[in-house]
């Protein structure tokens, strides 16, 4: 028989520890939970604010407890020494409650908030992981589960804690029952278990209503989003209708979900009280005719009534633990999807290609292509220091996809791209970054100053600033270089933009860089001018991919894509070969 051909291994697609963070990437809800609950010794922070609402709890329960004590030995008996003594008493049991409840605040305030800044760290080493993310978010919806859902899910610590403290008021307020009457202590430590049960029963339903409020939210923040980014080019299209439609209808649909959520809420806690009521009424009503008939005192009474109005709280929340639960898993589940994430690159020796990233800071560098980009045939040329080299992609997302792939935002075939030599295949991406600059077509700007934008990490450099035309848009800035752009420049015209997005890539130390474009929403003069000042920069080996003939004409070399009509059998070589 002819021996079995085996598939060739698939790149690991798991999710990486997240780079920076010294936090472990959780894989499971559960792992999410003891992460918020454990990680960086929390636990030791929640034990001293699960301590502190205990006391505070058990405090309060006695508080009842001692107000029958007053009655049945100061009061009714007409003691005034007594009556001090107790009152004493009452007094310091305030005193400790009130320090306990400081101290289990400040405990777990500590605690929620180093869990979600965790859980943040986590999110946004994911985001700007450099093997980047094969499923792209929306913007409205990264930011939802970085804030909101990581905010709900550290608040298991507020979970914890404040149902250890109910727990504590509970079995505070069955013992005194039991101590004042056997058959109310037993009726309680029978009854909350039943009710738990019940609620527990009654919350599954709602934790699928959470998850899809959360959900639908998250889909019209991001729409949102992207309908304020793109609202000069909706304007341009005349699609301004459209897009509020379709917003229109995202944002009925979260309205929607969040009503059936919040509806069922309302009614599991109306469910919740009215079983805490009856029953708590029912304890109240039995204790009073036990006293009628003599078998407890005054005081007694009191406690008992206390007690009752004051354990309604704790079981009321106890009761409500199955809906905080839903809803935090819900968020945990959203988060793990954006955590777990596969990437788009597959993991590489960083140390290896470390190797090769040394000509950033000032060499020369080289740069080969050839290959399939999309749907396109890039036939094979050389940019080297000092020459610029224009490649013509007729199909604008395959432009785009060149521009990715050199930019090390997708995956480059084996031996499509070379730079000094090495296959940047098999280069970690930061490695190939330090190597490559590739500018998106629709790069955005920051909310920050231009001068930040253009050169956040070093000097300003004029050649960058006159070649970009910058210079020009700064004329226009009341505060020039230190004009904060709101909104990532949207008071700026499409021209302005482009110059200080083109002065920012011209500002980048990589020795190999790569435009797409840049010059679309400029005049024909400006886009002349900046033509002619791109060769102005001999140290670095420049690639523009573009149409342009303004700006193909100061190209040393100009390459064209050749669009795949049928795809035959080979490698990328072979293809390009033929």
């Amino acid at each position: 028989m002819p021996p079995r051909l085996r598939r060739p291994a698939r790149p690991d697609r798991r999710p990486r520890p997240a780079r920076g963070t010294g936090v472990a990437v959780p894989t499971t809800v559960g792992g999410v939970f003891r992460l918020v609950l454990a990680g960086n010794r929390r636990w030791l922070l929640l034990t001293v604010g699960a301590g502190g609402f205990m006391v505070h709890q058990v405090a309060e329960a006695l508080v009842p407890v001692l107000i029958g004590v007053v009655v049945d030995r100061a009061i009714v008996p007409r003691d005034g020494m007594a009556l001090g003594l107790w009152l004493g008493v009452l007094a310091a049991v305030f005193v400790v409650l009130t320090m306990a409840w400081r101290i289990g605040m400040r405990s777990t305030v500590r605690a929620f908030s180093f869990a979600a800044h965790d859980l943040r760290r986590l999110t946004v080493a994911r985001v700007l992981d450099p093997l980047g993310m094969a499923r792209q978010r929306a913007a409205g919806e990264t930011l939802t589960i970085a804030s909101s859902d990581t905010n709900r899910v550290a608040g298991i610590s507020w979970l914890v804690t404040g149902q250890l403290g109910a727990l504590a008021a509970i079995g505070t307020t069955a013992v005194s029952l039991l101590l004042v009457s056997v058959p109310l202590g037993i009726a309680v430590l029978v009854a909350t278990p039943v009710m738990l049960l019940v609620m527990h029963r009654l919350s599954v339903p709602l934790e699928a209503r959470s998850e899809t409020e959360q959900e639908t939210a998250a889909r019209a923040g991001g729409l949102a989003t992207d309908l304020v980014t793109g609202l000069r080019v909706l304007k341009g299209l005349g699609a301004e209708e459209a897009a509020a439609d379709r917003y229109r209808r995202a944002s009925r649909d979260s309205l929607a979900a969040a009503l059936r959520a919040v509806r069922s809420r309302a009614a599991y806690q109306a469910v919740s009280t009215v079983l805490s009521v009856v029953f708590l009424a029912a304890v109240a009503f039995f204790a009073g005719r036990m006293a009628l008939a003599g078998q407890i005192t005054v005081g007694e009474l009191v406690a008992v009534v206390g007690l009752a109005q004051f354990v309604q709280e704790p079981m009321s929340r106890t009761g409500f633990l199955g809906v905080e639960l839903a809803q935090k898993r819900a968020s945990a589940r959203r988060l793990l999807l954006l955590l777990g994430e596969p990437t788009v690159h597959s993991p590489v020796d960083g140390a290896a290609s470390a190797a090769h990233a040394g000509t950033r800071d000032g060499g020369a560098a080289t740069v080969t292509i050839a290959g399939v980009f999309g749907g396109s045939v890039v036939p094979r040329f050389t940019a080297r220091a000092g020459q610029v080299v224009g490649v013509v992609v007729p199909d604008g997302g395959d432009a785009a996809r060149l521009v990715d792939v050199l930019g090390c935002r997708a995956p480059a075939a084996p031996g499509a791209v070379v730079v000094n030599g090495t296959d940047l295949a098999a280069l970690d991406p930061s490695a190939g970054r330090a190597l490559v600059f590739a500018a998106r077509h629709d790069a955005s700007l920051f909310s920050t100053s231009v001068r930040e934008n253009l050169a956040p990490d070093g000097p300003l450099d004029d050649r960058a600033i006159d070649a970009s035309g910058t210079g020009e848009v700064l004329g226009h800035l009341a505060e020039g270089l230190d004009t904060p752009l709101v909104g990532r420049g949207q008071h700026l015209s499409g021209g302005q933009r482009q110059r200080l997005v083109l002065g920012r890539a011209l500002h980048r130390p990589e020795p190999v860089l790569v435009l797409h474009d840049p010059t679309t929403a400029v005049d024909t003069v400006t886009e002349a001018r900046i033509a002619a000042a791109l060769r102005g920069f001999p140290e670095r080996a420049l690639v523009l991919v573009t149409s342009s003939p303004t700006l193909l004409a100061v190209c040393d070399e100009v390459v064209t894509a050749v669009a795949v009509v049928a795809t035959p059998a080979g490698t990328d070589r072979e293809l390009v070969a033929s």
